[in-house]
């Protein structure tokens, strides 16, 4: 309860913050830890409420940066039920869509080596930036993997996942995702 009513409290200082520039739909988890950074840029829209998006959310949404994290969303982008989670750097471009349950984190949370996750220490966890143009769509329940990098204009099927870089104007799908089709 204690937990609910400190994210609660830290969701209503970022809405009123936020007042007029962002809409928040539902009770959304955004916590920018010490030496990290959010920024959500003017116009987007941000769905939690399980109502908010008829495809279904599994989840709330999680907007986290932490051990000097910074995530930076262009101007009216939409986000559905996601994670962002950086502790490295996420750049999403303006006029983005995040479909509903989507995952999008620059890095592995853990360390691979099982010797370091007993004593985990922030510098042992791999980490890249993750860098999504302008005019993207990226579909339901797809996972963005550290060190990506797609181009401007961009749709990014649904249930994908997503490593590596891919230019502008294409549509990537699959597990692991590619190029299956070119816009222009």
């Amino acid at each position: 309860m204690i937990r609910f009513l400190i994210l609660y409290t830290l969701y209503l200082k970022q809405k009123i913050k936020d007042f007029g520039r962002v809409t928040y739909n539902g009770f959304t988890v955004y916590f920018a830890f010490k030496n990290s950074v959010i920024i959500i840029g003017k116009g987007s829209v941000v769905n939690s409420g399980y109502l908010t998006n008829l495809l279904g959310l599994y989840q709330r949404t999680i907007i986290v940066a932490r051990y000097g994290g910074r995530i930076v969303i262009g101007k009216n982008a939409g986000i559905s039920g996601s994670t962002i989670y950086s502790i490295s750097e996420i750049t999403i471009g303006e006029n983005c869509v995040i479909g509903a349950n989507c995952k999008i984190v620059d890095n592995d949370f853990h360390p691979l080596i099982a010797e370091q996750r007993i004593d985990e220490k922030p510098a042992d966890i791999k980490r890249k930036p993750i860098y999504i143009g302008n005019d993207c769509f990226i579909g339901m329940n797809s996972i963005i993997l550290k060190g990506t990098t797609i181009g401007n204009n961009c749709v990014v099927g649904a249930g994908s996942v997503v490593s590596g870089s891919f230019p502008v104007n294409v549509i990537i799908a699959g597990n692991p995702a590619r190029i299956i089709k070119h816009l222009i």
